[in-house]
């Protein structure tokens, strides 16, 4: 007799971890069209049924990251307070913030806006030495991400997520370069921080990272600032 499959089979520390239901996740994402600047923090990607027979609502939410090189080799990096990569090294950065406009529309967060406040944020990096720094894009928004797909832990303020819904995360990277040596800046962990540090790039390994792209997002990142100098 077959065992009838529960929710541990297939999510794991609130993360999705079937493949399948990865790979129809990330196709509803990629064929959204959503590009670059999506308009919403968050698109419905309508509904999804479980193995267990349930049936969760699946959406998508927009983030950008914060890739903090400096001329020395050097990138600010935090340890994530929570999963995925509970305890590993990740790149500063988090969700689009949904804004209220004229006429009380309500747009997404301008994306290099969230990816520089997220910054601020977590590491505790002045206003100032963003102000200096030399922002671009690396490559473009990114959706095609399965290890990234979330089960909401509870409601999600400002947005139509809900406890147990699932959520999939599209990311856009910007390489912030300053001509500062960032391990002389002063940081601070916060937010959804748990540490703060000034790493090595050419030391860094995929193990150590939290989240599967974000060495990869670096050392593009390091193409793309050596070609806008």
């Amino acid at each position: 007799m077959t065992k009838a499959m529960t929710s541990s089979d297939f999510i794991k520390d609130n993360m999705l971890i079937d493949p399948s239901m990865q790979k129809e996740i990330i196709r509803r994402a990629v064929d959204g069209n959503f590009g670059d600047a999506p308009n919403q923090a968050v698109h419905s990607l309508g509904t999804l049924k479980l193995p267990d027979g349930r049936e969760v609502a699946v959406h998508l939410r927009h983030a950008a990251d914060a890739v903090l090189l400096d001329d020395f080799g050097q990138v600010v990096l935090v340890t994530r307070t929570h999963n995925p990569g509970a305890g590993l090294k990740a790149l500063p950065g988090g969700f689009l913030d949904p804004v209220q406009v004229g006429g009380g529309e309500i747009v997404a967060e301008n994306s290099v806006t969230a990816a520089l406040r997220e910054a601020m944020e977590e590491t505790g990096i002045s206003q100032e030495l963003l102000d200096g720094a030399h922002v671009i894009p690396v490559g473009h928004r990114s959706y095609d991400r399965p290890f990234d797909i979330r089960v909401a832990w509870g409601d999600m303020p400002g947005t139509h997520i809900k406890k147990g819904d699932f959520f999939a995360v599209s990311t856009q990277a910007f390489c912030v370069k300053t001509t500062q040596d960032l391990s002389r800046v002063s940081l601070k962990a916060g937010d959804d921080a748990k540490a703060v540090l000034v790493a090595t790039v050419s030391s860094l390994t995929p193990n150590e990272f939290g989240i599967a792209d974000h060495l990869a997002m670096i050392r593009a990142a390091q193409i793309s600032a050596h070609k806008g100098r």
